[in-house]
Formats: C-alpha cells, sequence, structure tokens
C-alpha cells in the first residue's frame, strides 16, 4: 500500500526488507498428532534449563483499522463469561504443562502476558494468572514478568494491584499522544488516559514502564511525531520502542485508503520518514537512551530482559494460549488461534498444537541463532562458540565475507558487528543467513499460519535473488 520509491543503484540489495524481525525457519505445517506430538515426539521429561514464557491474552475492546493479527473482541461487561472461561483454561494449561520436569526444574527468566491486550483482564484474573505463574514454575531470581496493555483498562484497583504485585514491568501500546492521528488509525488508545497511568504507576514508585510508539502513520507528520518524542521524554519513561506503521492488505484501513477515505502513509524511505528516524536517533542520545537493539531505545538497567533471554541469550520459550509460539526441543509449535478449540483442548486435559516446524538440524539451529542476536547488533564470537563448539567465521565466512565487502558488518578478533548501513538494512542482513532450502517455499502459505507468522512466509515464498540479488560466490556456504 506504501507509495514506491526506486531503490539507489549503491544501495547493497535490490529491495529493502522493512520487517522488524523474523521468525525462523518461517514454515510451519499441520499438526495432524495433536497432543500425542507434544508428549511421544519432545522431551518433556528431560533437565530443564533456562527459558522464557509467553502467555496470549487474545481478546481487544476493539480492533485497530490495520490490525492484521487475530484477536476476539470482547465486549465491555462481558456478559457471557467468556473472560472467566479463558482465565479457566489457561490456567490450568499452566498447571498442565509445570507437571512435566522440563518445565518444573527449568529456570523461568523472564514472563510476557500479552495478546491482544493483557491489561484488559479483570484484576482478580490478573491476580489468579500471576499466582499460577508463579505457584508452577521455578521463577529466578532477578526475573522479569511484563504486562503489555492499554491505559484505558487501568483503574485505581488495578493500577494498585500492578503496581504492588510480582509484575515487574508495564508495556503500554501508546502509539501517538496525537488525538487526530489516533483517530484515523482507529487506535482505542487515548493520550490524556496515556499520561494518567503512567503518572499514577510513578507516584506508587513503579518505574519500569515501556512505551510503543508508532511512526509514518496516515497525516503523521515529522512535527506531530517530534511532540510525540517530546512528551515521552517529560513523562519520563525509561524504555521505549518505535514500530513503522504497516498498512496490511485485507484490513479496514486498506479499504479507506483504496476508497480515498484516508490518506496513504508515505513510503518508509521517503524523506519525511527518514527525517522521523533521525529525530529519534537525535532525541534518545541527548536524553541517555541507547539503542540497544533494533527499534529498542533504554536508559542503563531498563533493558528487555524478555528480548534479551530469548533472543540474544537464546533460551527456550513455552508459550501458552491461542495464537502464540513455542521454540524448545528444535521446534517451532503454534497453538491455534480459536479460543473455543483451545478451551476444549485443555478441558479434555489436551495440549493444542495446530502447528509444527520441522526439527532443526544444527545448521538451521546455528542460523536461527545468528538471526536473532543479530537484532543486538553483534554476533560475539565467544558466545557462539561456547554454544557450538565450532567457529562463527569457519560456518559462515562466505556470507560475512559478502557482508563486508557491502560495508554491512565489520569484523575483528572478538565479533561481528552491523555499521551504521548494516542497521540501515539489517533485515535484509538477517535475510543472508536463511538456509537456502527455504526459499521460494509457495507451499507453506496454504499451511497454518496467523498473527506474525503470515509475513514471514509471505517473504520467504520469494526467491533470494528477489531480496538479496545474485550471490557471485555460487552459494559458496
Amino acid at each position: 500500500m506504501n507509495a514506491l520509491l526506486p531503490i539507489h543503484p549503491a544501495d547493497p540489495y535490490p529491495r529493502k526488507c522493512y520487517l522488524p524481525f523474523i521468525l525462523y525457519p518461517p514454515a510451519m505445517r499441520r499438526n495432524d498428532k495433536g497432543h500425542r506430538f507434544v508428549v511421544d515426539a519432545l522431551d518433556m521429561d528431560g533437565e530443564g534449563d533456562d527459558f522464557v514464557l509467553y502467555l496470549s491474552v487474545p481478546f481487544c475492546r476493539v480492533r485497530c483499522k490495520a490490525c492484521p493479527y487475530f484477536v476476539e473482541v470482547l465486549a465491555k461487561g462481558d456478559r457471557t463469561g467468556e473472560e472467566d472461561r479463558y482465565v479457566d483454561a489457561l490456567v490450568k494449561d499452566i498447571a498442565h504443562w509445570a507437571r512435566y520436569r522440563k518445565w518444573r526444574t527449568g529456570r523461568l527468566r523472564a514472563i510476557y502476558l500479552g495478546g491482544g491486550t493483557g491489561s484488559l483482564l479483570k484484576t482478580e484474573n490478573l491476580r489468579r494468572i500471576v499466582d499460577a505463574v508463579f505457584a508452577n514454575f521455578n521463577v529466578a531470581d532477578g526475573y522479569c514478568f511484563t504486562l503489555e496493555g492499554n491505559a484505558r483498562d487501568f483503574d485505581e484497583e488495578k493500577i494498585a494491584y500492578v503496581a504492588g504485585s510480582r509484575i515487574t514491568r508495564l508495556s503500554l501500546g501508546v502509539q501517538s499522544f496525537q488525538p487526530e492521528v489516533l483517530r484515523v488509525v482507529g487506535s482505542p488508545h487515548a493520550a490524556e488516559e496515556s499520561i494518567r497511568v503512567i503518572r499514577a504507576f510513578q507516584a506508587r514508585g513503579f518505574r519500569n514502564i515501556q512505551m510503543d510508539l508508532m511512526f509514518n502513520m496516515p497525516e503523521h507528520t515529522p512535527d506531530v511525531w517530534r511532540r510525540d518524542l517530546e512528551t515521552m521524554v517529560a513523562l519520563d519513561i525509561p524504555h521505549f520502542t518505535i514500530y513503522l506503521y504497516r498498512i496490511h492488505p485485507e484490513t479496514p484501513q486498506a479499504r479507506l485508503i483504496q476508497a480515498g477515505k484516508v490518506q496513504p502513509a508515505s513510503h518508509p524511505d521517503a524523506p519525511a520518514v527518514r527525517e522521523m528516524k533521525r529525530d529519534v536517533a537525535r532525541i534518545a542520545a541527548s536524553h541517555g537512551y541507547a539503542q540497544y537493539m533494533v527499534d529498542h531505545f533504554a536508559k542503563p538497567g531498563f533493558e528487555n530482559r524478555y528480548n534479551e533471554w530469548s533472543w540474544k541469550i537464546y533460551t527456550d520459550a513455552l508459550a501458552i494460549g491461542p495464537g502464540a509460539y513455542s521454540y524448545f526441543d528444535g521446534y517451532r509449535l503454534g497453538t491455534g488461534k480459536d479460543v473455543a478449540d483451545y478451551i476444549a483442548h485443555v478441558d479434555r486435559g489436551e495440549f493444542l498444537v495446530s502447528a509444527i516446524g520441522d526439527r532443526m538440524d544444527a545448521r538451521i539451529e546455528r542460523e536461527r541463532y545468528i538471526i536473532f542476536t543479530l537484532l543486538f547488533f553483534v554476533v560475539a564470537f565467544a558466545a557462539y562458540r561456547a554454544r557450538y563448539g565450532t567457529e562463527f567465521l569457519g560456518d559462515f565466512g562466505p556470507i560475512v565475507e559478502r557482508l563486508v565487502e557491502k560495508g554491512l558488518v565489520t569484523v575483528d578478533a572478538r565479533e561481528m558487528r552491523l555499521t551504521e548501513l548494516g542497521m540501515e538494512w539489517h533485515s535484509n542482513v538477517l535475510l543472508e543467513f536463511f538456509n537456502p532450502r527455504f526459499w521460494a517455499d509457495t507451499d507453506a502459505l496454504h499451511e497454518p499460519n496467523w498473527s506474525m507468522n503470515i509475513p514471514m512466509v509471505e517473504l520467504s515464498a520469494q526467491t533470494r535473488a528477489y531480496w538479496l540479488g545474485e550471490w557471485q560466490a555460487q552459494n559458496r556456504s
């Protein structure tokens, strides 16, 4: 839906990939074995290790106009009791997973309660979920527990509970502080509510607040963007994440743009959008924020530990609830997005795993590690050697040579690091580490995919040359 902007002949690739991260391997297929796959094919009784936990809340109050993700719209008041039925099932499922030795003995390093809209839940249901996590898992000292949400969900009772609970971090999807911009994109967020809730938490001594801000929305100018950033700074938010607004096909926003009722978003590399990116870097640097990973900015000590454990340190990830993806024992596992089906499986004492990836071999595991750790801009050779017992340059030397030649990375005795150009083209750099077997995989488009995985399979349905151009080295790796 974005206007076309030609690639300059000096650019390192024929097309720029604008995805903020890559789920790898992208392809998944139907799990025809159902519950038996989990208990028969996966090592659930081995000794546990470090892991992170994602808990899905598959509800929102409204659906934003450009949202491509699955959610169920939960009516205010919920007269049918759908929320309570879901939380009953989620708590039961948490206990079911924790009966297996892998999760009972593992060290839970970080928890993320999101969705959907995690804060939408009633205070008592939030309490039940938090209590279930600590009752069933071995939560490590120094853990991080993030609640994702919308400021409009927080009344005084919920603020008081969260601020005094074992939740340690709040992530608010503010998007913008400008009401006129939020109206255009159909966002449920409200600037005055976000400010009220942030100040109420800070008054209770709760400082670890993360804010999502979106840029390049329709009618979102650099001046408006600067006001958003200045408001965020004035609120003393210690961590913020920026998201490029994307128009996904078949969404209400896409149809409104096609009908001429909403102004299209600018091309991601249009001059005004580049100016917005420069403003982020300038304002962040002048107020003590460091960009420690792609699109993430934090003051010292407020980095997102969930992302660090799952992507940089690279631990197992157990995801519970509809629409969530797990990773362990060499597999990616997806839980179907049908809430009623999920509840029915839990009530039968079964795990719902609807989609699985092929088990990763040693090469693909290494590729996945690099694709994730490079979100933090660096591959540390010692960490790679400690994990795999081999040398990074020995495993991926030809790819690294190509990246060096293009000016996308630098290499010294300790690490490979993205250059400024490499950070601009970071998603293309990640694609360099795709295994050749995953390109042009159009069959994966017809397998079960939802939410974040859909852009991944669409990306890998193209050829390697489409994104990266021809490789004169003729696949030397």
